[in-house]
């Protein structure tokens, strides 16, 4: 089946959340519907903003059939985790990857992933963090598969943080207890 993948458009963005909704479900069965629903209110409430109107936002969709099939977004760094060495500026968090079950292990996350560090090189962003949690089934090797290192284990809310390394002059990219640096990864270099 063939697959499109695209920055996401405003017009995306009720199918964006009825799928993280679901995504939500899926990878944290943990948590209350209350706590769903109210996350749910927040996204609709601000997802325009975080993703469209802001500068270090971005939101990429893969599409098969016209249905979205997966998402990742990058969004601005608000530097909560002052003990990360971060670069003062440009550097952004990466969020809300998730595929549909279906569509899993064929690749398509990398190749999101990819699609996203090329649209932060081209918006001038320096590195991409992002946070995980260890309860999520292969995250972290995921994570460290596409460039970035593990920074830091926050031992009281059991995640971790890593951190790729791109080349010389490009984006550098940093995950929540994982982070890639645009500029000196080998990664960045990927086709």
């Amino acid at each position: 089946m063939d697959i499109q993948i695209s920055q996401a458009t405003i017009d995306d963005i009720p199918e964006i959340l009825e799928l993280t909704q679901k995504a939500r479900v899926d990878m944290y069965p943990h948590l209350d519907e209350q706590w769903r629903a109210m996350k749910a209110e927040q996204d609709l409430a601000t997802f325009q903003k975080i993703f469209f109107d802001h500068p270090d936002g971005a939101f990429i969709v893969a599409r098969s059939e016209n249905r979205i099939i997966a998402t990742v977004g990058y969004q601005h760094y608000d530097y909560r985790f002052p003990h990360l060495t971060l670069l003062p500026d440009g550097v952004v968090e990466v969020v809300r990857l998730f595929v549909v079950p279906t569509w899993r292990r064929g690749g398509l996350a990398s190749r999101l992933v990819s699609a996203l560090e090329k649209a932060a090189r081209e918006a001038g962003l320096k590195q991409l963090y992002l946070h995980t949690h260890p309860f999520l089934p292969g995250a972290i090797k995921f994570w460290e598969r596409q460039g970035f290192v593990v920074l830091d284990i926050d031992r009281d809310d059991a995640a971790i943080t890593e951190e790729p390394s791109l080349p010389k002059n490009e984006l550098n990219s940093t995950m929540g207890v994982l982070l890639v640096d645009l500029e000196t990864s080998i990664h960045a270099l990927r086709p």
